[in-house]
């Protein structure tokens, strides 16, 4: 009985593993292509039965862990890549994943936060969770790109400084042409407003970052 429940437990894995070979691009497309229409999509999915939610799709969560998964492995196969400057403890892939996902996952939550503080809705678990996954779907090729870029700027041809440097540019425009539109809508307003709200939380976020960033190397200075 516990070996026919583990061979269970092993087919349902490998089909899951298998389907997000299918779904992951196909999210990654509908996410670029139809950025605010996947935003508007993560509101409704939550509100199906948790077995009929992104049945079509990746998670927004589970598909910002995939692009950062994507970025690292691109960074790693960089062998001029250094990670001198990192505490011993992350150096470790595992802990370094971790760290990235709180890292990237703090934009979502502060444009969420953002957007609840405009619209004056009492912040707590249900009304926080729908805005959040909108915005993993937008924040995931932002965070995909990073290690893309990092990866492509030491690459050995010419001028790939140069492009590494243009290509997240450009998804960084993207991703605050995105945010604006999204704020727009959400809020009622105007263009420039939504580019504020979208500007001011993405430096909240920059903060934050860079105040984690500093913890986390004190902490390893101390180890």
């Amino acid at each position: 009985m516990d070996f026919m429940r583990l061979f269970k437990s092993l087919e349902e894995l490998l089909y899951e593993v298998m389907v997000m070979l299918v779904f992951f691009p196909r999210t990654l497309w509908l996410t670029v292509r139809y950025p605010q229409r996947m935003m508007d999509y993560a509101d409704t999915e939550l509100g199906d039965v948790q077995s009929e939610q992104y049945k079509d799709t990746l998670s927004p969560p589970l598909f910002l862990m995939m692009c950062l998964l994507i970025s690292h492995l691109f960074e790693r196969a960089e062998p001029a890549q250094a990670t001198s400057l990192l505490p011993d403890f992350l150096n470790d892939t595992q802990n370094l994943l971790i760290f990235r996902v709180f890292i990237f996952s703090l934009f979502p939550l502060i444009m969420a936060l953002r957007l609840l503080q405009k619209l004056r809705i009492g912040l707590d678990r249900d009304t926080l969770k729908p805005i959040f996954y909108s915005q993993c779907f937008v924040t995931a090729p932002i965070a995909m790109s990073f290690g893309i870029s990092r990866s492509v700027s030491h690459a050995s041809f010419d001028g790939a400084t140069t492009l590494a440097s243009v290509l997240f540019v450009l998804l960084i425009g993207w991703y605050l042409a995105q945010q604006t539109l999204w704020f727009r809508t959400k809020l009622q307003t105007s263009l420039a407003r939504g580019f504020g709200n979208a500007l001011v939380a993405a430096f909240v976020a920059q903060v934050l970052i860079v105040v984690a960033a500093v913890v986390v190397l004190l902490a390893g200075q101390s180890q």
